[in-house]
């Protein structure tokens, strides 16, 4: 007799999107943002201490949606990651490396094409693992199309990357089209060259349909969500007007998804 497949959600590690501050005490797997983590190192103050599983996410789209490039240079980003491993707490599970977005604002915004960007993003890679060999980067894939992202394997490979041993594989410019068959059969075509991947910004919709292909998935959508219906729960004491920035209000959100992913149609917060 055969068991049935376990569920997504015991199977895919879910990286709740929040500040550094909840990493000392967070009972869940955390994604945090360098955006937030270089503000202790300009302002000089000691990072808090993690007692959480976390995983570093470059700040890519919004360094250079709103820049056309990153704030921090390679060493610059290298070493700071390397200060993390040391001064954080715990090391991160994994890190990304400084990779290249590929949607159409973010290309109009940097002034490079698609493939440049995929040259980059590989670039990135390379160096990060030469020069910070003993943080864990992870490879991430940027493209548009099914072929996009396959010609971006080909580069890893013409590099001497076997993305297939990595821990991860990152899989990028999905988050806003994350519900769409396009996205389910680009992940389902890199899963399928026996890759552990990682979905950025991957909530309820994605991981209810495309789940199964992923190892991890992270996102911050809960308090865009919050922001945008003007969200609070009872009972909240913060000065702010909505839950955006809500500690409670995210975990009961996280927990919703992977309730969701358990039981469809059962979740009731937005998202």
């Amino acid at each position: 007799m055969s068991l049935p497949p376990p569920a997504v959600a015991d199977r895919t590690t879910f990286f709740l999107g929040g500040p550094p501050s909840w990493a000392k005490d967070s009972p869940v797997p955390l994604m945090l943002s360098v955006n937030a983590l270089v503000r202790y190192r300009s302002r000089g103050e000691r990072f808090p201490s993690a007692r959480c599983l976390w995983a570093l996410d470059s700040a890519g789209f919004s360094q250079i949606g709103q820049h056309g490039e990153f704030l921090l240079d390679p060493d610059e980003y290298g070493g700071m990651v390397y200060r993390l491993m040391d001064d954080f707490g715990a090391p991160p599970v994994f890190a990304s490396v400084q990779d290249w977005m590929t949607e159409p604002q973010i290309l109009a915004r940097s002034g490079f094409g698609l493939r440049q960007h995929q040259e980059f993003t590989v670039d990135s890679y390379l160096y990060l693992t030469e020069q910070f060999d003993q943080a864990p980067w992870i490879p991430i894939l940027q493209g548009q199309s099914v072929e996009d992202y396959v010609e971006h394997c080909r580069m890893y490979e013409r590099a001497g990357v076997d993305l297939a041993q990595a821990f991860r594989v990152g899989v990028g410019s999905v988050c806003r089209r994350q519900g769409t068959r396009a996205t389910g059969h680009i992940l389902a075509t890199l899963a399928g060259r026996g890759y552990a991947l990682h979905g950025f910004g991957i909530k309820s919709d994605g991981l209810d349909r495309h789940g199964h292909h992923l190892a991890s998935a992270d996102s911050y959508a809960w308090s865009a969500g919050a922001r945008r219906r003007n969200i609070r729960l009872a009972g909240c004491t913060h000065q702010g007007l909505d839950c955006r920035n809500c500690r409670t209000y995210a975990m009961a959100w996280r927990s919703q998804v992977i309730e969701k992913l358990k039981t469809p149609k059962q979740l009731t917060l937005a998202v």
